[in-house]
């Protein structure tokens, strides 16, 4: 009772500072993550001697106290504490990482903890747990900065034009990262362009690259390269959540048809549950699929050592549901350790399985709420757009896997087991949807695999997934228009349900600018590669092949990318971009708005056929 009164008392007397107080909270909240910013990359990035390391680390040691005295002071302003933990739950728990990393770090210093736990050491935790936790509390002191300021006025921005941007800015920063001394080995030193394709490849999580990231890059390099993913795929994926989410609601009207292409049928009032779901679910797949590849990394050779198992099985699961077919293990699944490892190959097409799914359908199919409707109510369905896209992608991986079976049953697949005979057609056959990782070498395809698996690029993955290409929603509206054409229906009709003209003109319109893009970027490969092609290093549909994989953000190779003039890179690079921010995204942002849609010509006719 007593402590309710001091509290009160406390509270009133300190009341009328509290505007000031949190207006400069909100001012150093800016200066300090900026600053620790700034520390961070000079700390990692470069070489440090023992002086700097310990005037850095004294700096780093500074906001941690900074970002605890401010939880205290948001706390003593509180009238509820009870209410203050639960509405602030995220930061409650930083807070508790950043203590636990402060008595870390003062361990260390007294060199009374010099041990290792699984073969990690103490210091190796400190700096992780340092690096996790700035970047949390950064993030969550720029989220609390939008959270208190209205930037409606600033978002009447276009959403493509934002998303092209937003895409573009990820990829400098990384680039500018990656340009740092201590990313690189020693003696494998990248050009600006190697840096930027790496970089781009990355962030619009498609998997090709110039260089062995395993040799070339560091261990604080290659995880640039997995934080390029992480953010690349959850900004592809939850990106109009978010704008919306920090726009409050503030998005035009004639805005809404790019908007309504990433957030599908959710509505806009519970965009903000919308996007930490999906930062949840994301998330929590990462981490039963780091669980499950940390299981299954034997533990000899490459992965003797505790430490170095944990770090590659992060970044399978990460790069696996991101779609990115990056690996920090050389040769990635066709490394002689895991070339036959067939749980492992099982592990990681269920993840990019799942990445390329699309959030939105993931939600349907295993929502708890939903999976408890359709047992309490066994007439309820899957949802059309979910039924579309799940019925389209077996299709496509039944028949990828059948052509694969009967031109490689003799070749690739010569020798193996029944399960590895199963598990490599399977997965050969889903990789195509955007994963980039594979189990075969695919320049020893025969050529009507080969073709077909552009095919399946082609197609790509699904809408509002990690994945790219003209999706597999618009090859079934385009499948179902040519069918009506054929069978003269007036509508075009999918599962008994009649698709809008509207949605068939998008989809055409998607169709249409891939296959030009494609045209175009195939075109200027020939050119800037056709010396390597009249010499007969390259084939022609080696050049076609690498394209369409990069403009589909499939990651696939036939082993051309690290042979590619400079002036070759550069066009991929355009392509992994042009296929990660969308083709349709392009034409929204650069076709004219039309004031008013009630007109109409007179009708026309031409010839078809």
């Amino acid at each position: 009772m007593w402590f309710s009164k001091l509290r009160e008392r406390i509270n009133l007397s300190i009341y009328n500072s509290k505007d000031f107080v949190f207006s400069f909270l909100r001012l150093a909240n800016i200066i300090v993550a900026v600053s620790m910013i700034a520390v961070l990359i000079y700390y990692y990035g470069f070489p440090q001697t023992s002086e700097s390391k310990s005037f850095l680390t004294s700096i780093i040691k500074l906001s941690f106290i900074y970002y605890i005295c401010r939880f205290l002071i948001k706390l003593i302003y509180n009238f509820n504490i009870i209410r203050f933990f639960k509405e602030n739950k995220s930061e409650t728990v930083i807070v508790i990482l950043l203590i636990f990393t402060m008595i870390l770090m003062y361990f260390l210093e007294g060199q009374m903890l010099t041990k290792k736990i699984g073969g990690l050491d103490i210091s190796d935790i400190a700096d992780i747990s340092n690096i996790i936790i700035q970047v949390f509390f950064i993030a969550y002191v720029i989220s609390d900065v939008f959270r208190k300021t209205e930037f409606r006025q600033y978002f009447k921005i276009h959403p493509g034009l934002l998303f092209i941007l937003s895409i573009l800015f990820i990829i400098l920063i990384g680039t500018g990262l990656l340009m740092l001394p201590e990313m690189t080995h020693a003696g494998n030193e990248m050009s600006f362009i190697d840096r930027l394709f790496l970089a781009t490849s990355a962030t619009s999580v498609t998997g090709l690259s110039t260089v062995d990231i395993s040799s070339a890059l560091t261990l604080k390099g290659q995880f640039v390269v997995l934080l390029l993913i992480q953010v690349g795929a959850l900004n592809t994926i939850a990106f109009a959540a978010l704008y919306i989410l920090i726009a409050k609601i503030g998005v035009g009207v004639k805005q809404h048809d790019v908007i309504e292409d990433f957030v599908n049928k959710f509505t806009f009032i519970d965009t903000d549950k919308i996007f930490y779901r999906i930062v949840k679910w994301i998330l929590f797949i990462e981490f039963v699929g780091f669980i499950l590849i940390f299981l299954l990394l034997e533990a000899k050779g490459l992965f003797g050592d505790t430490s170095a198992r944990l770090f590659h099985a992060l970044y399978q699961s990460v790069s696996s549901f991101c779609n990115a077919g990056l690996s920090s293990i050389p040769n990635g699944l066709m490394n002689d350790s895991l070339v036959d490892n067939y749980p492992l190959h099982a592990i990681t097409l269920v993840l990019f399985f799942l990445g390329g799914f699309g959030m939105v359908y993931l939600f349907d199919f295993f929502g708890i709420r939903n999976l408890r409707k359709r047992m309490k109510y066994p007439w309820k369905k899957l949802r059309f757009d979910t039924r579309i896209v799940l019925y389209t992608t077996l299709f496509l991986l039944v028949m990828g896997a059948i052509v694969f079976y009967i031109f490689e049953h003799d070749r690739l697949l010569e020798g193996k087991s029944g399960i590895g005979v199963a598990v490599t057609t399977i997965f050969s056959s889903m990789t195509t949807r955007s994963a980039g990782f594979t189990t075969v070498d695919m320049g020893s395809l025969s050529l009507p695999v080969l073709v077909f698996f552009l095919f399946l690029m082609f197609v790509g993955a699904s809408s509002g997934s990690t994945g790219g290409g003209i999706r597999v929603s618009t090859f079934a509206i385009l499948i179902s228009s040519v069918v009506s054409t054929i069978k003269r229906r007036p509508h075009v009709e999918i599962l008994q349900r009649t698709i809008d003209n509207d949605l068939v003109l998008k989809a055409y319109s998607v169709f249409i600018f891939f296959i030009v893009g494609n045209i175009i970027g195939i075109f200027a490969l020939s050119v800037t590669e056709y010396e390597a092609i009249e010499a007969g290093r390259f084939q022609f549909e080696n050049i076609v092949f690498e394209h369409v994989s990069a403009m589909s953000t499939a990651g696939l190779t036939t082993g051309i990318t690290k042979e590619l003039t400079q002036s070759g890179k550069i066009v991929l690079i355009l392509s992994m971009f042009i296929g990660r921010v969308g083709t349709l995204t392009i034409a929204y942002l650069f076709g004219k708005q039309v004031l008013n849609r009630k007109y109409k010509y007179p009708k026309g006719h031409i010839m078809i056929g």
